[in-house]
């Protein structure tokens, strides 16, 4: 299996160019598969580790980046597009990997957090079908609290394009293409209406209405049909 995995990564090693976003990572192996390192960007650096995950998971390595209890997880992935997998790597948001090496000794990566991974037709797959879930009003929950859980008959927005990534990708992920498409329409259509969260709060303004709603998904579809790789 490692040999297979080593001959897959082997063909996304791409030269990493020098810009000001661009994070690089060297981590060496160390006992129990755990990979350890430091990332750099600019002049900054920050602790990484990486290790591939136990059990059942879409995810090829998972970890932590950044000091302690500063430190947010991260993950390794493929995503599949129109001319075949690419990897990704999750650091809040999605990007595609310019660098990946691995060998006994250690590995290297780099991505560009300047620039989030494209959407691809499983996003537009997610898209659609969240758009279903909220076509009629009767349906809508307009008091949304980011728990999916305990909605009952009702859905949010929020929980619309949640329950139509686990639908489409097996497990939520957060920060997937379609719900960004979905998050960069409120802040421009709709900043107003926004304080920390966005979908949940656009979701839960007063002021907002299905029109609105069914309006958000079709300037959201249009960037995402626009931007499919």
């Amino acid at each position: 299996m490692d040999r297979v995995w080593r001959a897959f990564i082997a063909s996304w090693v791409v030269p990493c160019q020098l810009r000001a976003q661009v994070v690089s990572c060297g981590l060496s192996a160390r006992d129990g598969g755990l990979f350890t390192g430091d990332c750099t960007r600019g002049s900054s650096s920050r602790p990484i580790e990486l290790s591939r995950p136990k059990g059942a998971s879409d995810a090829l390595w998972e970890g932590r980046l950044g000091p302690g209890t500063q430190s947010l997880p991260i993950e390794i992935s493929t995503y599949q597009y129109s001319s075949g997998p690419e990897l990704i790597i999750r650091t809040g948001a999605w990007h595609t990997l310019l660098e990946f090496a691995v060998s006994d000794d250690g590995l290297r990566l780099a991505w560009d957090e300047g620039v989030e991974a494209p959407p691809s037709q499983t996003d537009l797959d997610i898209f659609l079908a969240a758009r279903n879930l909220l076509g009629d009003e009767e349906l809508w929950d307009r008091e949304d609290d980011r728990d999916c859980e305990n909605d009952g008959s009702l859905i949010s927005l929020y929980c619309a394009l949640a329950r139509a990534t686990t639908a489409e990708m097996g497990r939520y992920q957060h920060r997937q293409p379609a719900m960004q498409a979905v998050r960069r329409v409120i802040a421009a259509e709709w900043s107003e209406r926004v304080v920390d969260h966005r979908l949940m709060n656009f979701n839960n303004d007063p002021r907002t209405t299905l029109a609105d709603v069914h309006r958000l998904f079709d300037l959201a579809e249009e960037s995402l049909r626009r931007s499919i790789r």
